[in-house]
This record gives C-alpha cells, structure tokens and sequence, in this order.
C-alpha cells in the first residue's frame, strides 16, 4: 500500500472537474505534434548512446535495509556473505554486507537485493517535467516495487525545495541521531535516503577474504555511495545497483540546508541558473617544507557562469533539463580560451558500466577570472583522467568517516607531484580519526577537518558520495550548485600494479608522421579476402611467404591495403585503457596488458589504431 500526501491545487482541480459534462457535439481540434528538441551538441562532443542504451530494459538491482543487528555468538562474519556475495545472473553482491560484518553487525532487510528486469516495468514518474515517458528516477523505482511488492511507504511533495521526501518504509520512519552530539539519541527518525552504484566494480579474492573466488579469479561488487542528488531526481540506468536506507535527521538536515541554498541563489539570480565557481586544476602546488610556493598551482577559475540547456541527453531528460555537463558546454561558449573534448562512453569490455559523456582533454590558454595566467593541457589517456565533483564548498568533505578524493586520487596515486606528496602530507588526525585533507590544494583547503557534527554520515560504506559521486556529469541534474570542480588525476594502481605510462607528463604524444594515410591505398582488400577483418596480418604472412617486409609491424600493411573494414574510431586518443580485453584478434597489441600505449608491440597505440580505425572527424 501506498500513502501518497500530496496536495492537489486547484488549478488541477479546475481542469478535472471542467472536462466532466462537456458538449459532446462540440469539434475536438487535433493535438499538436511537438516540436523535437533542439540538442545544442558542439563540434567537441563525440558519440552518441546507441539505441539499445537509449532504453531502460535491463537490470537494476534494489534493496531496502531496515536495520543492522550485531552478529550471534558463534555467526561468523563469512557466512553471512555466503548468501550475498554469489554472482547469480544480473544479480551482485553489494559491499555493505561486507562492511557491515566486518565491524560485527549483519544487515536486515525489508527487501533484500533483487535483481529487477526493467524490460518488464512501465514507470510512471511523478516527475514528468524532467524525464522522458519510460524513464524515471529513484523514487519511481521505489513507488514501483511497493506496488510490485505490497510495500507501505509514505512520501510527501516538498514545492520550496523542488523535491520529495520518503518519510516511512513499512513503518521505519529512518534512524535516530547518532553523530551530533547535540541530538544523540532523539528517537524521531530522519526518513530516507538512498544510496547508488552507477556500475559494479571489480572484486579479487587475493584482496578480500570474503567471497566465492578463491581461485584468485575476479568477479564483480556494487559499492553503494551516499548521494546528496534529490531522490526524484537520480535518472535511472541499465544495471545500477540502489539501497535505501532509514537516515539520521542530521543527515537529512544538509540535504535540506543544500537544496535551500540552490533556491535562494536562484532567487538572487532572478531565476537564473548562474554557478558561482567552476573550477579546473590541472597540477596542484609544489612546497617547501617551510611552507614556501615552490610551484604554484595550475588551476584556472571562472566566476558566475550562466548555463545553458544543451540537450545531450533527450533520451532521459525533459528539454532543457540542466546537467552539470551543461555547466561544462556552456563554460566553453562563453570562454572560448577554454577547450574541452568529450566523448561518450558506452558499457566497457571491463565491465564498466559508464553510457555517459567524459571529458577525455581539457586545456585552458590565458588568464582566468582570479587573474591567474594558466597554459596546460590535461589529457584522458587511461591511466589518468578527470574526477569532479559539485555542490556547496560547506559540504566538500562530507560522506563517511573522511573524504577520499584527494587521498585516494589527488594525493597518493598523482605520479608528477613529487615526493612531498607523501600520504603523511595528505592526511591528518581529527578526534582520534584519520581525516583526509585538500592539502595546499585551494578553496577546499578550509574546510580541511571533518564537520564535528558528523556530516554526511553514513554507516558501513565507503567515503565516497555526498558532492563526489561516480557519475558522469550528464547524470547530475542541477540546480545553481556554489561550485563544481574538475581535477586531472592519476587512478593508481591498476591491476595491483602501478601503469607503465604514467600521467600527463609521461604520456608520449600523438606521431602524427606514424599514422599512415589509408586513403590512398593501393590494393585495398576487401571481402572477398579470406582474412577479411582479421587484424593480425602475421597470422598468414610473414618475410618467408609474402612480400612482406621483416620489420613491418601488421598495422603497416593498411598503408597500401587499407583498414580490412575495421570499424571507425570514436576520437580518443588511447584505447587500450577500455578495450585491452576485446583485442585478442590484434596478437600482441601490447607488449604488456599494463602498458597500454604499446610503444614495444606490433601494434603502437594510438598511432596504430587511428591509422585502421579512422576517426571521421
């Protein structure tokens, strides 16, 4: 059963009652066909969801927790994963029940994880003036499976904040405060929040002592994130994994002063939807360890950007719908110093499951608006890339115990910041806790210790969410936030060892001299030959059967017989990063599967691969 308590106004009303008794002589004019939406996609953003993708007709995996209770005497900590941690269809484990029995409590559930066929749900969303019909957010989800499951939940509209609050789940009106030492105890619950996997991380039995792969083989894990997105506004998408959890009232109190302040700078703005700071570190400062500015940062900011609706993603959203890729595209329009290349990302041969738009370079040449003169050039080339992160700076640390960005991205995994950036310089003791801090690194740097009142608060997960969140820009709807902040970054240790080609500053360029121009081959091949797709020429031909030369690696050969009807490329620069597990056909495209610019194999990326797989731009 659901309790819906909203209001109806009397307009709606008006309309109802106006259509009941009406002349049934009189002539019915036919609706107007809507005008398509206009999508504003520059030259600089490539690709495109397929239609497949376009559809929400897979999997997505919803939970609702109750409580957690302490394990029984005896119950040891791996049996209760036995029924969690098992890959079973679509259906993953989620990292919660791990955290949870690792601290010696087990999770209850109101509904456990299941694993929902969206091919088989019609959504009605209760927000149809932002998503498409079919598609539809968290909340839809939830008003779905509590009609599917017979679920009493209680929600209520909130029009001054712009969204809806979950109330009561099968009478669990949320959890009393725990982390405001103010309000320890109050029994009122908070209501309900949500947490959200946008895809399923990898999971290695050698890390971990819970789970099936004791062969050291990898499976997958969801790691749910706290998310300070409105709960009718998170856009659902094939494969993620939600849990809703009953929530403290001081974890719903940030949420509240959040959204607050978006209106109120609405509302100053004259109902513009103008960002205050958007911020791009490219490298973050070198010291001495006297504190002195060895190098300064290069960060470039721009002040009071107004955005404007580029309509990428129509699929999902309503037209005109803001994103904060849209605050990206628009930054652009209005400096035209500024240069970011996007490209769309579908669902990876890792198994990342991204279908979102990523900047893969961003370059900015002049002065910013703080009068800093910046010349740099960050690139996505797989082993670094661009994190972000947006919202209010009151609320850049929150979620969990600490903040783990600059720790786990800026700090620790950062190859071109030198040995001062040890994690010593990164991380601090707070209350007896370690606290990760923005080092040295900006507007952040102030809010460096963790908010004693426990913001962000979340028991057994991961300190990841709040205003950084792994999502693609074009799944965050927004609404004048104070900030939004892009960062080059390093991503560690890739398969327990550090990659090869390092970050920006080790990364070779583009030879332009070694991508062949296939344009002007020769003796194209074409179907009618045998090996017709099959990459790897050597497979066939070699210097003893063939006029081929000794030296010539296979991708040499598209000079003078073309592609082989390889498929075009889509604009990055590297590919090995996404596509090392798909490249079997190639032989040895990477000489190692870490180094994936394959400077020492047959194939030498990306020259390589833009010589077969032309980029038509």
């Amino acid at each position: 059963m659901i309790k819906r308590n909203l209001l109806m106004t009397a307009m709606t009303l008006s309309v109802m009652l106006s259509g009941c008794g009406s002349d049934d002589s009189a002539s019915t004019s036919t609706p107007p066909v809507p005008k398509p939406p206009v999508v504003d996609k520059p030259e600089y953003v490539w690709g495109a969801p397929s239609e497949d993708e376009k559809a929400l007709n897979k999997t997505v995996q919803f939970a609702i927790v109750g409580g957690f209770t302490p394990l029984q005497e005896g119950e040891s900590a791996e049996k209760v994963h036995e029924g969690y941690f098992i890959e079973n269809g679509d259906l993953l484990p989620t990292k919660m029940v791990e955290d949870a029995a690792a601290k010696g409590y087990k999770v209850d559930w109101i509904l456990p994880p299941t694993a929902v066929n969206m091919a088989g749900v019609k959504l009605d969303t209760v927000r149809p003036d932002l998503f498409q019909p079919g598609r539809g957010s968290v909340l839809d989800m939830l008003i779905w499976a509590a009609d599917h499951y017979d679920l009493d939940i209680q929600f209520e509209k909130d029009d001054v904040l712009n969204t809806y609050w979950v109330t009561s789940i099968e009478g669990v009106t949320g959890d009393a405060e725990q982390v405001d030492p103010e309000r320890l105890g109050e029994t009122q619950g908070g209501g309900w929040k949500y947490l959200y996997a946008s895809s399923a991380w990898e999971y290695n039995k050698k890390a971990n002592p819970f789970g099936p792969f004791t062969d050291g083989t990898t499976g997958h894990y969801f790691n749910e994130e706290d998310s300070y997105v409105r709960i009718d506004h998170q856009a659902l998408k094939n494969n993620v994994s939600i849990i809703l959890m009953p929530a403290q009232p001081g974890e719903m109190d940030i949420r509240r002063q959040k959204y607050q302040r978006e209106q109120d700078r609405l509302a100053a703005y004259g109902g513009k939807n103008i960002i205050p700071e958007v911020i791009i570190d490219f490298k973050p400062a070198k010291y001495a360890d006297t504190g002195e500015v060895l190098e300064p940062n290069k960060r470039a900011v721009f002040k009071d950007i107004e955005i404007t609706a580029h309509n990428l993603r129509t699929d999902i959203y309503q037209p005109g719908v803001l994103t904060e890729t849209d605050i990206l595209l628009s930054l652009v329009d209005q400096r035209p110093e500024v240069k970011i290349q996007w490209d769309y990302w579908p669902r990876m041969s890792s198994g990342a499951n991204v279908q979102g738009y990523v900047a893969s370079a961003i370059s900015f040449n002049g002065k910013d608006d703080l009068g800093n003169i910046v010349s740099d050039t960050y690139f996505n080339n797989g082993a670094c890339g661009f994190v972000h992160h947006t919202g209010e700076w009151e609320n850049y640390m929150d979620v969990g115990l600490a903040h783990g960005l600059y720790h786990s991205v800026m700090c620790k995994n950062r190859l071109d910041m030198g040995p001062e950036f040890s994690r010593e310089a990164c991380i601090g003791e707070v209350d007896g806790q370690i606290g990760y801090r923005a080092r040295h690194f900006g507007a952040g740097e102030k809010f460096e210790n963790l908010n004693p009142r426990g913001r962000g608060y979340i028991k057994y997960g991961y300190p990841f969410g709040g205003n950084d969140v792994h999502l693609t820009g074009d799944e965050l709807i927004v609404y004048a936030p104070e900030y939004v902040n892009y960062a080059g970054a390093a991503f560690g240790e890739w398969s327990n060892s550090q990659p090869f080609s390092g970050c920006d500053v080790d990364s070779p360029k583009i030879d332009p001299s070694r991508i062949k121009d296939i344009s002007k081959a020769r003796a194209p091949l074409t179907e009618t030959h045998f090996g017709w797709k099959q990459p790897d020429c050597t497979t066939c031909h070699n210097s003893s059967n063939s006029h081929v030369v000794e030296d010539m690696a296979p991708w040499e050969c598209a000079e003078c017989h073309s592609n082989n009807g390889a498929p075009q490329s889509h604009g990055d620069q590297t590919c090995g990063f996404c596509h090392a597990k798909t490249l079997e056909h190639h032989g040895d495209a990477f000489s190692d599967k870490l180094d994936y610019y394959g400077e020492n194999a047959n194939f030498k990326e990306p020259e390589s691969c833009l010589t077969c797989h032309v980029d038509p731009r």
